[in-house]
C-alpha cells in the first residue's frame, strides 16, 4: 500500500468564479480529464454529492469513488474524499483570484493506493501530477473558448 501525494498550482487567465465553477461542475470532468467518464450516484454537485470517475479502458479503466465533504463557493474551496473501494484520501482544491481575468488554481491530493509499494509512490505521484497539468490547461482551453 502506498501513500502518494501530489500538488499542482497553475496560474490561468480565466477569471476565477469561472475556473471554481467549471472544476466543482463534476459532470465536466469528462470533457477535459482524458479517457474519463463521470456517473452522479446523489446530490446536485454541492456538499454531499457522491459520483464516480472512471479512468481508462476496458479492464485498465479505475472506478474512483468520491464525495464533496466540503464546498464553500465563496473562498472558492472545495474538499473531495476518496472514498474508495480502491483508491482512499482527499482532494483539495482552491482557487485565487489574482485579477479580474487571472486566477490560481491549486489541487493537492493525498490518497491511498492499495496493491501498490510504497517505493512507486512518487513516480506514480509525478505522473498523477503530470496528467492533471495537461488536464487543467484543457480544461483552460475549454473555457477560454467558449468567452
Amino acid at each position: 500500500m502506498a501513500q502518494v501525494h501530489f500538488t499542482v498550482q497553475q496560474d490561468l487567465a480565466l477569471p476565477a468564479r469561472v475556473v471554481f465553477d467549471e472544476l466543482v461542475d463534476w459532470k465536466a470532468h469528462e470533457d477535459w480529464v482524458p479517457l474519463t467518464k463521470v456517473e452522479i450516484l446523489s446530490g446536485a454537485g454541492g456538499t454531499g454529492t457522491e459520483f464516480i470517475a472512471t479512468s481508462g479502458v476496458g479492464p485498465l479503466a479505475l472506478p474512483d469513488r468520491m464525495r464533496v465533504d466540503e464546498l464553500d463557493p465563496e473562498a472558492m474551496t472545495v474538499r473531495v474524499t476518496k472514498i474508495g473501494p480502491l483508491l482512499t484520501g482527499d482532494v483539495l482544491l482552491s482557487v485565487t483570484e489574482i485579477s479580474k481575468s487571472r486566477s490560481h488554481l491549486e489541487w493537492v491530493e493525498d490518497i491511498t493506493v492499495p496493491y501498490l509499494p510504497q517505493f512507486l509512490a512518487k513516480p506514480v505521484g509525478l505522473a498523477a501530477k503530470q496528467g492533471f497539468v495537461l488536464s487543467i490547461n484543457k480544461m483552460a482551453k475549454k473555457l477560454a473558448a467558449q468567452a
